[in-house]
């Protein structure tokens, strides 16, 4: 282990006009060093591995230079520092000063080189300080994700009451997110297996993914009205309500950007598969096994589904109709939670979603980094322009 001094020059005014350090090999703390010139007799403590003055009268003294050294300090001994380094064996130029105490500056008795012999000029040489590592912070870079999301809706006539009033408010949403911060979002808004007039909602699931995606039809889980019997669109079979297959299929089939964010975010009113059953609870089994299928797809795709709970009308029975929609509700909020997702119940509830969203495209900062340099008691160190004078 080694540990490295500085210390400094000063003029009579108090400015700093020269600068040097040292290291010997040993820990800081008590210390009581001689050194003569190549360690010559009479040296004593640790070894000095590393001296470096400078100033604009001597120019640059290292170690080679050094005909004699003290420096003490601890509890042991009254703390103590002197030098006397000269360019040897000329002594054209080189410094004696000392000796400085922590609350007494040196006296440099002799300063010579550019300019003749100066040491009248009332330079002070202080106690050496202990040189620690330099910690640098530099601030974290924003990253900004890329986030694809797709708004997909129930294109079923329950719905469209509600589909131009979502379409603003998602829309403004959206674009007000988008304000807040630099951002790489990309938006597609479809319908399942149709499309609402006057709104954003233009384009079907299935036309995009085969069309602009270019999946395979056959790969589809979507079911299409001709799939669907008249006895199973009884039952419940209303393919524009097949929430839970459109799930799969944008996660499994979207033409998603490498690295994207995923998201999906469903309107609906209905149960995720095909609609409202004949069953008394209006929502069935295969509603809760289909629901299941797409959060399993959606996990293995990773891929975040935020589901919204239209105001749909399930009976005229006011008791009814809070049972249905609570299950519906319910079972929303589990494919959103258990994607990762965001439940919202309501239009009124809206206004979350632009902050949802604003937490999801907006760009976060890396960690600062921290980078630690030990001191280098070196020729650069010493000669660093800005911190000594020129002569007077």
């Amino acid at each position: 282990m080694s540990t490295s001094y500085t210390f400094r020059v000063l003029d009579a005014d108090g400015s700093v006009f020269g600068k040097g350090c040292f290291t010997y090999d040993g820990p800081p703390g008590d210390v009581d060093i001689a050194h003569l010139l190549g360690g010559a007799e009479g040296s004593r403590g640790p070894k000095l591995t590393a001296f470096w003055y400078h100033d604009s009268v001597v120019g640059t003294l290292s170690l080679k230079s050094l005909l004699s050294f003290n420096f003490t300090q601890g509890e042991q001994a009254s703390p103590r520092f002197a030098i006397n380094a000269w360019n040897v064996p000329e002594s054209t130029h080189g410094l004696t000063a000392g000796t400085a105490s922590p609350g007494q500056l040196g006296v440099t008795s002799a300063h010579r080189g550019n300019g003749g012999e100066l040491s009248c000029q009332g330079r002070k040489l202080e106690f050496p300080k202990l040189a620690e590592a330099t910690t640098v912070v530099e601030e974290g870079q924003t990253v900004i994700p890329v986030v694809d999301l797709v708004v997909v809706i129930d294109s079923s006539s329950s719905m469209k009451d509600e589909a131009e009033t979502l379409s603003k408010v998602i829309g403004t949403a959206i674009d007000s997110a988008k304000t807040k911060c630099p951002s790489n979002l990309r938006a597609a808004y479809l319908g399942i297996e149709g499309t609402f007039s006057k709104t954003v909602f233009t384009t079907t699931v299935r036309n995009y993914l085969t069309q602009t995606a270019k999946a395979d039809a056959s790969l589809l889980k979507g079911r299409t009205r001709a799939q669907v019997t008249d006895e199973q669109r009884k039952q419940s079979g209303d393919v524009e309500e097949d929430a839970a297959r459109a799930i799969e299929d944008i996660a499994t089939h979207f033409d998603w950007r490498p690295g994207a964010v995923r998201n999906i975010f469903f309107l609906g009113d209905e149960p995720v598969e095909g609609g409202l059953s004949v069953t008394p609870g209006g929502q069935d089994q295969g509603d809760i096994e289909a629901a299941n299928r797409a959060i399993e797809v959606a996990r293995q795709t990773g891929t975040r589904v935020h589901m919204y709970m239209g105001t749909g009308k399930f009976s005229s029975d006011a008791a009814k109709h809070e049972r249905i929609h609570k299950a519906i509700e319910a079972e929303y909020a589990r494919v959103a939670r258990e994607t990762d997702g965001q439940f919202f119940a309501s239009q009124d509830n809206l206004s979350a979603f632009q902050a949802m969203l604003e937490k999801v495209i907006c760009g976060s900062k890396t960690d600062p980094r921290v980078t630690t340099t030990e001191f280098c008691c070196c020729q650069e160190y010493v000669e660093q322009l800005g911190e000594t004078a020129v002569p007077r």
